[in-house]
Formats: C-alpha cells, sequence, structure tokens
C-alpha cells in the first residue's frame, strides 16, 4: 500500500512536469516564431532599401542619358512604343 502511494505522488510529480514542460515549449515556441518573423521582416527591409537604391541610381542615370542625347532617346523611345503597338491585339 505505501508503495502505491508513493507511486501515485511520483505520477503526480511527472504529470506536473510534464505539464510545465509543455507550458515551456509553447512560450518558446511562440518566442522562436517571433524571433523568426522579426528576422524575416529586417531581411525584407534591408532587401527593399537596396532595391530602393539601385532604382533611384537607374534613374539617375537614365536622365543624365536622356539629358544629353534627347533626340536620340526620343527616336528609342517611339520605336520601343511602336514596336510595342505592334504586339497588342487591335
Amino acid at each position: 500500500m505505501a508503495d502505491t502511494i508513493a507511486d501515485r505522488a511520483d505520477l503526480d510529480v511527472i504529470a506536473k512536469d510534464i505539464a510545465v514542460l509543455r507550458k515551456d515549449i509553447g512560450v518558446l515556441l511562440r518566442q522562436m516564431k517571433n524571433g523568426t518573423t522579426e528576422a524575416a521582416t529586417d531581411e525584407l527591409r534591408s532587401l527593399y532599401e537596396s532595391l530602393a537604391s539601385e532604382g533611384e541610381h537607374a534613374v539617375s542615370a537614365l536622365t543624365q542619358k536622356v539629358e544629353e542625347r534627347p533626340f536620340t532617346s526620343l527616336l528609342i523611345a517611339f520605336a520601343a512604343g511602336f514596336i510595342g503597338s505592334r504586339f497588342l491585339p487591335p
């Protein structure tokens, strides 16, 4: 009978430990998820800033080329529009 009471007490302790572990694992998973989300957000922000910077440089270079050769730029734009209009249905 004493063994049964001791076994029951051990089982209660094990059950409580399992409940605590379950709670801790839940907290840990939420923290990992939030950390992963924050890391991904930071990476996307960095990528966006990089692409925005490259876009600004491209626009600046294109603007400079148009200012240097306006007639040639106009002819290229006209040709691109003409060729593009041939691919669109009527």
